[in-house]
């Protein structure tokens, strides 16, 4: 049996010996070019406590509606709406006019009615002398002493007269009852203002308070007087210590909750009426527990959750996929019960572009 034999060419094995070229090391670490960047965290555990978390709505300590208690026209506004006031500061005026002639008037009819009194006590003072004299009628007597009780009395009634006409005209000036701010001027300047209709509102913020709702699951483990922390996207991570001080006794016929409120001082202003805030109420003493960054956890197809962690030595650093179990959220982390370890480098930049195993170098900040 005769057996063919293919051989090749001397020319075309040259050039397959070029394009091969020399045999590579396929243990060599792979260059920067290859390696995906990635930053990574060090796993440090801190101290966490178990806490209450609810969004509320800032409310001024006091709104307080200022009124004029007599009728007139403003003449004059001190303020306007945002400015701080002071306790007992002029905050507005009436035409004072009509109410100061009414106190000059008050002033002519005292001045009056005192002399008709003074002249009466001289008058009954000489017929009790003439009497015990005995050259005194019981009738002059008589006289004299209802003469003499009735300038009292219109001295009495001037003096009230008076009195009246002056409070009349401190009321034509409104004064700040407390400390706070100007929030709304309901009239101009020019404008009637009549006895009692609110001109200003007046809110008093050194000092606010925070109403929210919570589950009744909660109940049983808060308490008046129990730590609360609140904080705002305005102020980032800074954290504002306050007093749980209130806890309703029945349920929001509307959100099924139960109310809480919250008060905390606010020398800085740092919260105003109306705003969103959180509240975060500790229910237990802090223990170490390991965060992560929310965006450094991913899911598989079966929604499982994982982590890639930078490991192996620093010139070869590989990406290795943990899975992972989740407690709660705080903020932009979440707690990991199981699959870190202290020290563990959580790749938190980069990871979604990576496969477990690729080749990472770490990025310099």
């Amino acid at each position: 049996m005769l057996t063919t034999r293919h051989t090749i060419p001397p020319l075309l094995a040259g050039a397959l010996l070029l394009a091969c070229g020399e045999p590579q090391d396929v243990s060599a670490a792979p260059s920067d070019t290859t390696r995906t960047a990635v930053r990574v965290e060090a796993v440090e555990p801190r101290p966490l406590a178990p806490s209450l978390s609810v969004s509320g709505v800032v409310e001024a300590q006091a709104h307080i509606d200022l009124a004029f208690r007599v009728t007139g026209f403003v003449e004059r506004f001190e303020v306007d709406e945002g400015d701080r006031v002071e306790a007992g500061d002029v905050l507005a005026e009436l035409d004072l006019a009509d109410f100061e002639r009414e106190v000059r008037s008050g002033k002519a009819r005292l001045s009056r009615a005192n002399a008709h009194a003074r002249n009466a006590a001289a008058a009954f003072s000489r017929q009790q002398r003439l009497r015990e004299n005995g050259t005194s009628s019981e009738r002059a007597f008589d006289e004299a002493r209802s003469a003499h009780d009735m300038a009292r009395a219109e001295q009495l009634v001037a003096l009230t007269g008076l009195e009246q006409a002056e409070d009349r005209l401190a009321k034509a000036t409104l004064r700040a009852p407390v400390s706070g701010f100007i929030a709304r001027r309901s009239l101009e300047a020019h404008e009637l203002a009549t006895s009692n209709q609110p001109v200003l509102e007046l809110v008093q913020l050194d000092r606010v308070k925070v109403r929210a709702g919570v589950s009744d699951t909660w109940l049983g483990r808060i308490e008046r007087g129990d730590a609360a922390y609140v904080t705002s996207s305005q102020w980032g991570e800074r954290r504002f210590e306050g007093r749980l001080a209130r806890i309703g006794v029945s349920a929001d016929s509307a959100s099924r909750t139960v109310p809480i409120e919250v008060e905390l001082d606010n020398p800085q202003l740092a919260f105003r009426p109306d705003l969103v805030v959180r509240i975060e109420i500790p229910t237990q003493a802090p223990e170490p527990h390991i965060l992560v960054p929310l965006g450094s956890v991913l899911r598989d197809t079966r929604l499982t959750p994982f982590c890639f962690i930078a490991n192996g030595d620093p010139e070869a650093l590989r990406a290795e996929r943990r899975e992972v179990a989740l407690g709660d959220v705080h903020e932009d982390r979440v707690v990991v019960t199981s699959g870190l370890a202290r020290g563990d480098r959580v790749i938190v930049r980069g990871q979604h572009f990576l496969r477990p195993g690729d080749a990472v170098r770490i990025a310099e900040e």
